[in-house]
């Protein structure tokens, strides 16, 4: 009776010892799942709504491009492209965020003749990206010369905002020249509202007689990859 007592308890402390070494093993692995799955599960690309200059900006004149980002998780970068109009390749640019805000805000000076193209890239934490134009067809800044010192640029601008937009697989080249290796959500209705920006606003060589661009909050949806 007494050796069944022994073996009994020297079972029940076995147990005990398997129990309290595999469960902080098993804690462990289990949160180094969660910290692996976190990353990948996040396929949501930020947000982004920016103010168009339509205007004809003088020529040497400094203009302020902003950009309102956001994200489900966290915003990681916002970069600005850039490129005079006769020029063949983009120039980038960080842009910086406000205060107490999601305005991510960049200045350019001494804008040159005929005027200035662009595009946004924004990406998050888990590395999707979003572009608000694009290098195949940017936005633009026409210039003209100087007629008064009190030009206001923000006028006849419109806000255009992209919400979510369909994942495509960039080429090699433009992965090099962006530095994205993830899935990018590229704002398609961006990209035409450019174009009409281009061809009707003050880019140079329009039709007058084409009907204007018409503007305003654009709603892209499409699959998760």
């Amino acid at each position: 009776m007494l050796r069944c007592k022994l073996f009994v308890t020297q079972c029940l402390v076995a147990i005990l010892s398997i129990t309290f070494i595999l469960f902080p093993v098993a804690q462990a692995a289990e949160s180094q799942a969660a910290e692996l799955a976190l990353p990948s599960g996040d396929l949501i690309a930020p947000t982004i709504k920016h103010t168009l200059i339509e205007k004809k900006v003088p020529v040497g004149q400094q203009i302020s491009i902003n950009a309102t980002v956001t994200d489900n998780v966290g915003v990681k970068s916002v970069i600005l492209f850039y490129r005079d109009m006769n020029a063949a390749e983009f120039k980038r640019l960080k842009m910086n965020r406000n205060l107490d805000s999601f305005v991510y805000t960049v200045q350019l000076d001494n804008v040159d003749s005929p005027g200035l193209e662009y595009y946004i890239q924004a990406m998050d934490l888990a590395g999707n990206t979003l572009l608000f134009g694009y290098s195949f067809s940017p936005l633009t800044v026409a210039v003209t010369q100087p007629t008064t010192a009190t030009d206001n640029l923000n006028a006849n601008s419109d806000d255009v905002s992209v919400v979510v937009t369909t994942p495509v697989l960039l080429a090699n080249k433009e992965k090099e020249n962006s530095g994205i290796s993830k899935w990018v959500w590229i704002g398609l209705g961006v990209v035409v509202a450019g174009a009409a920006l281009a061809g009707g606003g003050g880019g140079g060589g329009s039709d007058s007689n084409e009907p204007a661009a018409s503007t305003g909050t654009l709603i892209i949806s499409g699959s998760a990859p």
